[in-house]
């Protein structure tokens, strides 16, 4: 049996200054470690490699400190394989985001979403994604699909912190309204684990505690 621990979005360096001690005491026994990007900070593949080898790969909001990762990594486990990627689709985040705002209510598009990240690799068992800061585990045609969650959820939102000036403020505004839609839970920080076994490959999602962000 080959626990896996599975993380993404932690932001360190652009929304916290440093890994979480939560994070990484959740972490802890694991065999290997994925991140599903966003690091932002290449400390925080340094953290992690204390508890186990670490695989990741590139987000959309990686720092110039961050190491050249890949978009994407297939990861063999055993006679398994696991897909691990950001998950941001160009084009479609913001409309998705700008439905939402002008819906004024949580839209059923996550079927699709899910479908697309099961469909971004051949030949895999399971498939980790990040980009959306929400948690969730199911099933598509027989492949796990498992988003662990954010280390940092609520991103550049925290508290009152005011929109940026200019276009990015309105963006600010947009995803703020639209993560306020998903309800509180959306803004839950969380990481997950994967459990591969001979039977296959199981997946949890584990909450951890808020933490404050210090800017």
């Amino acid at each position: 049996m080959i626990r896996i621990g599975v993380l993404a979005d932690t932001h360190v360096g652009e929304f916290l200054g440093v890994l979480p001690q939560v994070v990484l005491d959740a972490l802890e026994g694991s065999d290997l470690i994925l991140h599903a990007g966003d690091l932002s900070d290449g400390s925080v593949i340094r953290d992690l490699e204390r508890i186990a080898p670490v695989v990741a790969v590139r987000g959309d909001h990686d720092l110039p400190s961050a190491p050249r990762l890949p978009r994407r990594a297939v990861i063999q486990v055993g006679r398994h394989r696991i897909g691990l990627i950001h998950g941001k689709r160009p084009g479609t985040d913001a409309l998705v985001v700008v439905a939402h705002a002008a819906a004024g209510r949580r839209i059923g598009w996550d079927a699709g979403r899910v479908r697309a990240m099961a469909r971004a690799f051949e030949g895999v068992d399971a498939v980790v994604f990040g980009h959306w800061h929400e948690a969730l585990i199911t099933q598509v045609d027989g492949v796990l699909v498992m988003n662990p969650g954010a280390v940092c959820p609520w991103g550049s939102l925290e508290g009152d912190r005011k929109p940026r000036p200019g276009a990015p403020g309105v963006a600010d505004r947009l995803v703020r309204r639209y993560r306020r839609q998903l309800g509180p839970q959306a803004m839950q920080p969380s990481v997950g684990r994967l459990t591969v076994s001979d039977a296959g490959i199981t997946g949890e999602i584990l909450p951890t505690p808020r933490c404050q962000a210090p800017y």
